[in-house]
């Protein structure tokens, strides 16, 4: 029987870092959000206009994704990230997408 491929990675964290970023030019971005992993770092840039395709790139053992969205959704991002926990970084190795998601939570908690 052969062995199925994982196809995603979910990792609980605990902290974040986010950058509010002066630069110009078409690599540039608004605001950033950093996210330590067991495997690596996880990187949402947010930025008008045209986005750039997400990135994973594996360094050694760690993995860094690289994850490009819409500028007008950062504050929804810090928002999660200020007001919820546990928190997960969910990654989808079969379209190189990625999200922030919550636990299940029972309804009406008010949070």
């Amino acid at each position: 029987m052969a062995k199925s491929k994982q196809k995603f990675i979910i990792e609980e964290f605990k902290k974040y870092k986010v950058f509010l970023n002066s630069g110009s030019g078409a690599s540039s971005y608004d605001y950033a959000i950093h996210l330590p992993l067991e495997s690596g770092k996880a990187i949402f840039k947010f930025k008008s206009g045209r986005l750039k395709k997400n990135k994973c790139t594996k360094k050694g053992k760690a993995t860094l994704y690289e994850m490009y969205c819409s500028s007008d959704k950062y504050l929804a991002y810090v928002d999660l990230l200020r007001n919820e926990k546990p928190l997960f970084f969910y990654h989808n190795l079969l379209d190189n997408t990625s999200y922030i998601t919550t636990s299940d939570e029972p309804v009406g908690e008010n949070e």
